[in-house]
């Protein structure tokens, strides 16, 4: 027991001599999550063929709030969506992490930006422009929020 102890000794110095001391600690390694750009996103859903087009780009309003506004058709019908970049890179893929019903007009949901993210839905009661407000504020979990524009 005792020549194992002094060989993971023996092995713990000489890998701290050979990188001078330049050993991370291991929390500085996990903790650290790289900043996002969300200023490159879309909405993209059935309302405009999944497509990147500018009508539908989200716009920097503050730091930590985007914003786009569409009009929207009442037909019965829930809009199918997600909030994504132009090439549907994983990190900017946020939707769901798990299926819910349609998302109530002024109710904040929290976004899973993953590959396997589930599209959101929302079904307007009345025809009218809405604006989609996303705060990146937590950049692993964006929220969105859906208001109605008064006319």
């Amino acid at each position: 027991m005792r020549f194992s102890a002094l060989l993971k000794t023996i092995c713990l110095a000489t890998v701290v001599t050979l990188t001078g001391c330049a050993v991370p600690n291991p929390s500085d390694i996990f903790s650290s999550t790289p900043e996002k750009d969300y200023s490159k996103v879309y909405l993209r859903g059935v309302f405009n063929w999944w497509e990147v087009t500018e009508p539908f780009k989200f716009e920097v309003i503050s730091e930590d709030l985007l914003a786009v506004e569409v009009e929207l058709i009442a037909d019965g019908q829930p809009y199918d969506f997600k909030v994504a970049d132009a090439t549907w890179s994983p990190a900017y893929n946020c939707g769901l992490a798990a299926a819910v019903d349609a998302l109530p007009l002024g109710d904040s949901i929290e976004l899973y930006c993953y590959t396997d993210s589930l599209n959101l839905q929302f079904m307007p009661s009345e025809t009218a422009m809405y604006r989609f407000n996303l705060d990146v504020s937590n950049q692993q979990y964006p929220k969105l929020t859906i208001q109605k524009i008064a006319r």
